[in-house]
């Protein structure tokens, strides 16, 4: 019984901290968030937490009224989603329900078109990676590809599927089915109660609500959820909170920074950045080209991400104006921002960095002594000196020389040396300060370069792999004019191998 009751007080804990994340969305400085709900009526089992928007969120070109929760906390991670997971009742707690019957009456009802509303379930596990259900959940944001569902006749394993489902929900055709998918997505979360405690302390802070010391026993936040279910109060917008926040103690307050500046983003990647909307004027979504980090196709860097990136930029950003960029992106893309805005464009660009201690803007600032900083150190090594191709080696975050170096043996590029180059004093998420650090460092590897490579060499091509904050990769792409031919190159965690590298972006870019 024990363990019972503690099994079930854990889920409350994570059901609450994720409405408080949720509720952070309110103060962000250009959030779209009008409302968060917790245990909502409307929407039977995605109801725990509800997030409803202004006219202005869209999703892939497409108005999102609300983001419905269904949440599922396991003591353990000893267990897996399966696709009959979705049609059976006793997955979800139930009696003789299925969460995909759910999820069809709430369609239904909130999303009749099939894009009006997204319906999530979230949960501590993971989807079994022997499952066919693996297979179509999306590594972007969770979303079911109904092309590779809908691959196969009603013999294969993707057939058999959509008639188990399609059995369950009491329709006949495919169309019915893939309407009824449509908004619904699947999303594992893999943090600890701990360590969603620590994310949600972050938030806190940004926006202006008081985090939770290491030291409690209880969450003041926890409890606070408790006693609003126990008054009825489940429906809260920014004023509202904000007030109930001031009377518990809770509210902090912060001032925004130039609140008039011109707030603009850009995302490759959803993971820490589903909220990118809330931040911003503007944004660029280029989830849509990436299956979780790893591009969908090679080509799509030249013909769609780079002219896109660039046509964002020059349409968003004027001279004179103040601009705050949020990139949350592959290094590449935060490369090809700065490439795509020059020095001597008039346009004032803050970097927005998130750190521990709350969001900061990284903008250099001519007038500081930049001898207080530490600079790059400098290791090479010579590969074939009859080349004239040279590789640089950027390791900030760690150090990635080995990698190269396996890829490099694999590709057989024409490379004459290669260029280690690494923080002076450490590495990792301390080892750039600010935004004056972040562009010294880059001017110290523009200036490193130009005097390294020979009239040979500089006839070659210079090959790019990096590990370093995008904040670096920004300004590095202002000065890259300098470097002649180069290419970039990203790294595929996913692949689990050794000198994963794949090219990216060239430049100077072909012209389209």
């Amino acid at each position: 019984m024990a363990r019972a009751i503690a099994a079930r007080s854990k889920g409350d804990d994570f059901q609450a901290r994720w409405f408080w994340l949720q509720v952070c969305r309110l103060f962000e400085e250009r959030t779209k968030v009008t409302q968060v709900e917790y245990e909502a009526d409307g929407a039977k089992a995605f109801d725990d937490v509800v997030v409803r928007f202004n006219d202005q969120y869209f999703y892939k070109g497409q108005p999102v009224a609300a983001e419905f929760y269904q949440l599922k906390f396991h003591v353990t991670g000893a267990g897996a989603i399966t696709w009959q997971s979705l049609i059976d009742p006793v997955a979800i707690g139930a009696n003789s329900v299925s969460l995909l019957e759910r999820l069809r009456d709430a369609q239904v009802h909130h999303a009749p078109k099939g894009f009006e509303a997204h319906f999530i379930l979230l949960t501590v596990w993971s989807i079994d990676h022997n499952d066919s259900l693996a297979k179509i959940v999306s590594k972007t944001d969770g979303q079911l590809d109904w092309h590779r569902l809908a691959n196969g006749g009603p013999r294969s394993k993707m057939g058999r599927i959509r008639a188990a489902w399609k059995k369950c929900l009491k329709i006949e055709t495919d169309e019915e089915l893939r309407l009824i998918l449509s908004p619904f997505r699947i999303r594992s979360f893999p943090l600890t109660l701990q360590q969603m405690e620590r994310d949600l302390n972050l938030h806190l802070r940004l926006v202006g609500l008081k985090p939770v010391p290491d030291a409690v026993l209880s969450n003041p936040y926890d409890e606070l959820t408790r006693k609003l279910l126990q008054s009825e109060s489940t429906s809260f917008d920014r004023s509202g909170i904000e007030q109930i926040c001031k009377q518990e103690g809770l509210w902090v307050g912060h001032a925004v920074a130039e609140p008039e500046a011109h707030r603009v983003g850009i995302r490759s990647f959803l993971r820490w950045a589903e909220n990118l909307a809330d931040l911003t004027d503007d944004m660029l979504d280029l989830v849509t080209y990436f299956d979780g980090r790893k591009i969908r196709s090679p080509e799509l860097w030249t013909q769609q991400i780079f002219p896109q990136v660039r046509a964002f930029l020059e349409q968003s950003l004027q001279p004179g104006q103040r601009c705050h960029l949020h990139l949350h992106t592959h290094t590449s893309i935060a490369f090809a921002s700065g490439y795509c805005i020059s020095p001597k464009s008039g346009i004032n660009v803050a970097i927005a960095q998130s750190s521990l201690s709350g969001r900061e803007l990284w903008l250099p600032d001519s007038r500081v002594d930049r001898q207080e900083y530490p600079q790059l150190t400098f290791n090479e090594e010579i590969i074939a000196s009859e080349n004239s191709d040279v590789a640089v080696a950027l390791g900030i975050s760690h150090d990635v020389l080995e990698d190269v170096k396996v890829y490099l043996s694999k590709a057989q590029l024409p490379v004459q040396r290669i260029v280690q180059c690494l923080p002076e004093n450490c590495s990792g998420q301390n080892a750039i300060r600010d935004g004056n650090h972040a562009r010294l460092l880059a001017e110290q590897l523009a200036t490193h370069l130009k005097q390294l490579r020979t009239a040979s060499s500089q006839m070659g091509r210079l090959h790019i792999f990096a590990a370093s904050p995008n904040a670096l990769m920004f300004f590095l792409g202002q000065v890259s004019q300098r470097f002649g031919q180069c290419t970039l190159y990203e790294f595929d965690f996913d692949a689990g191998i050794p000198g994963a590298y794949q090219p990216s972006f060239s430049f100077p870019p072909v012209i389209q």
